[in-house]
């Protein structure tokens, strides 16, 4: 009764703390902020990788005060919602008081410095050679002194900008990409951010294109002063991060050079941008003690926080939505569970816009979101935070505080990430936690890991987490659902399917570019029917509970998920009869997993 009456107070204090927050927030979005900029950087066709590293640094620059500045509409560019940041634009005006100026600056690169030539954050230009190393190395230079960053090659095709913004520092030709980052590690690195760096995914092996994508988070970097870099942290090229037949080479160099940075970094240092191959960059991040926030196509980082500083807003706690229906020893459980949430873009995309669907809320979903990300972007955290239905849960993506691979993590660092985990876990929610991105290549977290995950997180928050996802688990011995020794239901995906399966790792997770074409609804169906008639003979009784993974897909939208949805669970009533399928939310899923662990049923 005394523990009921102590969660009641801090309930009702954390509810208290979060109304003042808001009314605060909404009595300062209730004062304009005028001369904002949504400038068309799409329209603007900006064709160079140098011309873009300019305009995102610009953008980094003056939005690096208390007041948001300058927003970028990346229309096409931005893969996954291509309407995202039209949309932000009218919300910042309908909702946070963003008066934007009309007309804005022309669609020339010109016409944007002119623009803000004199403003009082730009302090002039850096000079640097068009050798494709030292563009980082300026972009670094951009952040600690606010100076644009000019290539000899760009002074040349734009010689407006080096009139409007005088060159104030000129990095001398290294001669080498090696000799710059000696050169930066002493000049540059003491004086950069010791929370965050950021990586460029522009070299040889990197997925052809993920480059301008990566490239468009970098103002984020400019704004906290990162180090910027662009290393491959590929240390010996196995078959796992090769592949047969790919042109990838190892980089063991830049591999011990993107250690020893990170190493000289905090703990938990924050790696922005992006690195392929992703299971070396997420492995060695790991193990140098820092996190990833997989941050490609996700542009206007810092508009957002420039808007969180100007409206002193604080993040609000997710919601946690449980119907309280019975346990059913003969259903079949299905979550939803949308996406990893290890990333800032689907934050920054409304979730591939299926967010703003008008059908969001007929089916219960999880929605995988890193609640790291709302201490640093607390307005864009709250536009879910605060604006869920009923059957809109969420799920702490991946593994609850900044992407890792658990069994990466030296034990110091496991104790750090845990205790940050907790922490996030408690103020903010998800309780219900993703684990790991694996499939049937990648190995999936063991018991023990998962088991000394939650030891970890025991230490300050004894009953958290409710429940673990973990993907693929059911492809590397798992059973499908089972409860550790403290009683944690452990909930895997389903990657691989029967005999004739031809989806690659992907029979129930990351399934829809997997789908027949002509009826993915019926196919998902089908592939729902099989793995339930599968394991409730594997497990012999008891209620059987289905996580099927990654329903926006890896990259970009799809239809309306929810309609998807709604045709999916329309044909398993209708074709399979025999069997009761029941779609939860994330926080019901993880109670009733946990009765029937209790139960003796899992």
């Amino acid at each position: 009764e005394r523990e009921r009456e102590r969660k009641g107070k801090e309930g009702t204090e954390m509810r208290a703390l979060s109304a003042l927050s808001a009314l605060l927030g909404l009595l300062l979005a209730r004062c304009p902020v005028h001369g904002a900029v949504f400038w068309d950087l799409e329209g603007a066709n900006l064709t160079t990788y140098e011309e873009q590293a300019l305009a995102f640094a610009l953008q980094g620059i003056v939005n690096s005060g208390s007041t948001p500045e300058l927003l970028f509409n990346l229309g096409a560019q931005n893969v996954d919602n291509p309407q995202s940041d039209t949309a932000w634009a009218e919300y910042f005006r309908v909702h946070k008081g963003i008066q934007f100026a009309q007309p804005g600056p022309a669609l020339s690169l010109c016409a944007l410095v002119q623009h803000y030539h004199n403003h009082s954050l730009v302090q002039g230009s850096v000079l640097y050679a068009s050798d494709g190393y030292s563009v980082f190395l300026a972009l670094t230079v951009a952040g600690l002194d606010h100076l644009l960053p000019v290539s000899r090659a760009l002074q040349q095709q734009h010689p407006c900008v080096t009139q409007l913004v005088p060159v104030r520092q000129t990095l001398d030709p290294f001669g080498s990409a090696a000799a710059a980052y000696a050169w930066a590690l002493q000049q540059l690195l003491p004086r950069t951010s010791r929370q965050l760096v950021w990586n460029g995914d522009h070299y040889r092996n990197a997925v052809k294109s993920q480059d301008a994508a990566t490239l468009m988070s970098v103002d984020y970097a400019v704004r906290e002063g990162a180090f910027i870099m662009n290393l491959c942290p590929l240390w010996k090229c196995d078959p796992l991060d090769c592949g047969p037949g790919s042109p990838r080479v190892a980089t063991p160099n830049e591999t011990a050079l993107f250690v020893h940075i990170l190493r000289t970094r905090d703990p938990l240092v924050s790696v922005w941008g992006w690195s392929d191959p992703e299971h070396a960059f997420v492995n060695i991040t790991a193990a140098a003690g820092g996190v990833v926030f997989c941050a490609f196509s996700t542009p206007n980082l810092s508009f957002w926080r420039a808007l969180a500083l100007m409206l002193h807003t604080q993040p609000l706690p997710l919601p946690q939505h449980d119907s309280m229906q019975a346990l059913d020893a003969n259903a079949v459980y299905l979550l939803f569970e949308t996406n990893e949430g290890d990333t800032p873009r689907i934050l920054s995309s409304q979730f591939t816009a299926q967010w703003l669907s008008p059908q969001r809320g007929r089916v219960p979903v999880g929605w995988a979101v890193d609640p790291f990300l709302g201490t640093l972007f607390p307005d864009l955290w709250n536009f879910y935070a605060g604006n869920a239905t009923f059957n809109d849960t969420f799920v702490d993506g991946v593994d609850g505080a900044g992407y890792v691979l658990l069994a990466s993590l030296d034990s110091p660092t496991a104790a750090a990430y845990g205790q940050r985990a907790a922490a996030l876990m408690h103020t903010l929610g998800p309780r219900v936690v993703d684990v790991g991105v694996a499939s049937n290549k990648w190995p999936a977290v063991t018991v023990s890991e998962l088991q000394a995950y939650v030891d970890t997180v025991h230490k300050s928050q004894p009953a958290l987490p409710r429940a673990l996802l973990n993907a693929c688990g059911s492809a590397w011995g798992q059973p499908l659902s089972f409860a550790l020794p403290d009683g944690t239901p452990v909930l895997n995906s389903v990657c691989t399917g029967p005999a004739n399966d031809t989806s690659n790792g992907h029979y129930l997770f990351y399934y829809r570019s997997q789908l027949n074409g002509t009826d993915p609804a019926a196919d998902l169906a089908q592939r729902i029917a099989w793995a339930a008639g599968f394991y409730r003979a594997r497990q012999g009784r008891g209620p059987v509970f289905l996580l099927v993974f990654g329903g926006l897909g890896l990259y970009g939208g799809h239809d309306d998920f929810f309609l998807f949805l709604q045709r999916t669970l329309h044909d398993l009533e209708h074709s399979y009869p025999q069997q009761r399928f029941v779609p939860v939310g994330a926080d019901e899923m993880a109670r009733l997993a946990a009765q029937a662990g209790r139960n003796g049923k899992t």
